[in-house]
């Protein structure tokens, strides 16, 4: 498509996901600001929309502290899993 090979920009949303009660209390949390009780997702994407990083962590952890790790393995190429952000 005439585009480097290697991405040069991306994006980084979140999105809650309500827990449900089965859901254990330590892989959930509540989210004050936004009064949700369960998940967050947190993508990161390139300019096509293809996935370069995906982590799951509980909606009380924040957006600033998830896309720091995020970021972190997008920048050393590897989008896996890797330590959660401090609670």
């Amino acid at each position: 498509m005439g585009r480097d090979t290697e991405p040069t920009a991306a994006v980084i949303d979140s999105q809650y996901v309500k827990a449900d009660a089965i859901v254990g209390a330590d892989g959930r949390g509540f989210d004050g600001g936004k009064l949700v009780n369960g998940r967050k997702r947190h993508v990161v994407v390139n300019t096509l929309g293809l996935l370069l990083a995906v982590m799951v962590t509980a909606a009380d952890i924040g957006d600033r502290a998830a896309a720091q790790v995020l970021l972190g393995q997008v920048a050393s190429g590897r989008g896996r899993p890797g330590p959660q952000p401090p609670r």
